[in-house]
This record gives structure tokens, C-alpha cells and sequence, in this order.
């Protein structure tokens, strides 16, 4: 078993937490109000601008630079594609994105953040990518087991970010990251890769209550 195998084996039950999540489950079959969708995609774009961000200082920890620059193209693709899916959502929300970027983050999104932050700026190569991947894997999981790999009919009103996450170049760009983490962690110790596998496990914790946090529009108390 490789280490990626291990990680997404570790993982299953938080996959499948999210994948009966009220929230995910609206998104599937259309009933998610509208309220908390414009919420979560307005969050998720404060997030991704950080996501990005964040995979390209992880090129920089890439020691090969052929490979570092697939890394950088990776930040940009996935920056592009959820760009686009987002401004189509929020045109029909009549929501510009210098509203959307001058919207305060909320905790879990704040924390998420951090979290990334942390462990892309330490300098270590595998455990920037264990803290980076859980949201690609994740994403592609759940639109792969949404979409059962067929067309939705086009009146379904998430169709469009359905469809998005089932998307191959997105499903290649994750498998090759984890090849990355996998050559990374090649011949570390049990003792360096318990934590690494401990950050990997924390991204995908917080998918899941980012998911929640949309749920129950999470806002700043008092």
C-alpha cells in the first residue's frame, strides 16, 4: 500500500460523513436552498483565492522544475475553473466579486486557512501537500459520487457546479498531487509520517465543517 492508498484509506469515514451531509445531499438532489448556497459559494471563493495561493508556494517547495511548474500550472487551472463557475453563479445572484471579496471570511473558513497557511509556508514538501490535497480529493470524490458519471438534466439548478467537480482534468490534477506527496514521503520514517497523515486527516475534518459552516450560515459571535 502506498502512502496516498493509506491516506485515502484513512479517510474514507470522513468521505462518507460528508458525502450524507444535509448540505452535500441538497446540493444532489436540487432541494438546497438558495440562501445557503450563495452563502457557501461567497465563502468558498474567499477560501480558494487562499487555496491557490497556497499550491503555488508548495511549487516552490517542488525540487524538480519541470515538476514545480506543473505545480504552478495546477494553482492556475484550478484558480480558472472555479473562477468561471463561480461568476456564472454569481451573475445570476446579481453579486459582483468585489462584494464577494470584501466579505469578512467566517470562522471555519478563517481556520481552514490557517491551516493551509501553516503547513505551506514550514518549507516541507510533503506535509504542504497533505494539507493541500484533501480539498481537491474530496471535491472530485463527491462530484465523481453525485454525478454517478453521467449528464444532469439541465434544469437541475447545481448542475453546473455538479458537473464542474466531475470534471476529468480535475480528477488527473489530484491523482498527480498525490503522486507528488507520494515521492515526497518515500522512505520517511513512521514517526515523520504519522503527522503528515495527521495533516491530511485535519483538511479533510475541516471539508467537512465547511460544509456545515454553510449549513447553518455560520457567522462571528458576539
Amino acid at each position: 500500500m502506498t502512502f496516498a492508498e493509506r491516506l485515502k484509506d484513512r479517510a474514507r469515514p470522513i468521505l462518507a460523513a460528508q458525502l450524507d451531509h444535509p448540505f452535500v445531499q441538497g446540493l444532489a438532489d436540487g432541494t438546497l436552498s438558495l440562501d445557503r448556497f450563495r452563502y457557501y459559494m461567497i465563502q468558498d471563493t474567499l477560501y480558494i483565492v487562499a487555496y491557490a495561493r497556497t499550491i503555488a508556494w508548495a511549487a516552490a517547495l517542488v525540487p524538480e522544475a519541470e515538476q514545480a511548474m506543473r505545480m504552478l500550472d495546477s494553482a492556475r487551472e484550478t484558480f480558472e475553473i472555479e473562477t468561471a463557475l463561480k461568476e456564472t453563479y454569481f451573475a445570476e445572484f446579481g453579486v459582483t466579486m468585489e462584494e464577494v471579496l470584501g466579505t469578512e471570511p467566517a470562522p471555519t473558513c478563517t481556520a481552514y486557512m490557517d491551516h493551509l497557511h501553516r503547513y505551506t509556508r514550514v518549507g516541507v514538501l510533503a506535509e504542504a501537500m497533505a494539507a493541500i490535497i484533501p480539498c481537491g480529493y474530496i471535491y472530485v470524490e463527491i462530484g465523481r459520487e453525485l454525478t454517478g458519471g453521467r449528464d444532469l438534466a439541465q434544469e437541475h439548478p447545481y448542475r453546473s457546479w455538479l458537473m464542474t467537480y466531475a470534471l476529468p482534468e480535475l480528477r488527473e490534477t489530484v491523482d498527480w498531487w498525490f503522486e507528488v506527496l507520494d515521492r515526497a514521503a518515500a522512505g520517511k520514517p513512521e514517526a515523520e509520517l504519522a503527522p503528515i497523515e495527521s495533516i491530511f486527516l485535519r483538511s479533510c475534518r475541516y471539508e467537512w465543517m465547511f460544509w456545515d459552516m454553510a449549513w447553518n450560515l455560520e457567522t462571528w459571535r458576539p
